[in-house]
């Protein structure tokens, strides 16, 4: 009887994902996002809620930088495929690295940070508004 129990949980759980349908992620708008020695470029990333969109990181420099936004993650629905490049919230990249994030944000104000403590405190940081 228990694993009946489970099984029904599951499938009730999974319902709501399972009617929503896959985004065209082909023709999703796309933006770039530099990241420099203390800085991202654009400091204020705007996206439309609930379209999709590919996040395109670049990391121009000769440091390994990192993005860092759990909470914009977390709440976003990012395409499976790029799921293990933002685990836990956190983008990294080496120098000279490019990865695209494809996804569908959530509204919402949310922080970006460098990892690096001493990148962070010498200012490493955007936003990103989503309406």
């Amino acid at each position: 009887m228990r694993p009946l129990t489970f099984t029904i949980a599951a499938l009730l759980l999974a319902a709501p994902a399972l009617g929503q349908p896959e985004p065209e992620w082909r023709a999703a708008s796309e933006e770039q996002i530099l990241l420099r020695p203390f800085a991202y470029e654009p400091q204020q990333i705007r996206l439309a809620a609930g379209q999709p969109v590919k996040l395109n990181f670049v990391n121009n420099s000769r440091a390994t930088l990192s993005a860092s936004a759990p909470d914009f993650f977390r709440a976003a629905r990012v395409r499976a495929r790029d799921a293990g490049a933002v685990a836990g919230g956190h983008i990294l990249l080496r120098p000279g690295e490019r990865r695209t994030v494809a996804l569908v944000p959530a509204p919402g104000r949310y922080r970006v940070r460098s990892a690096n403590v001493l990148h962070r405190a010498l200012g490493m940081s955007a936003q990103i508004l989503v309406e």
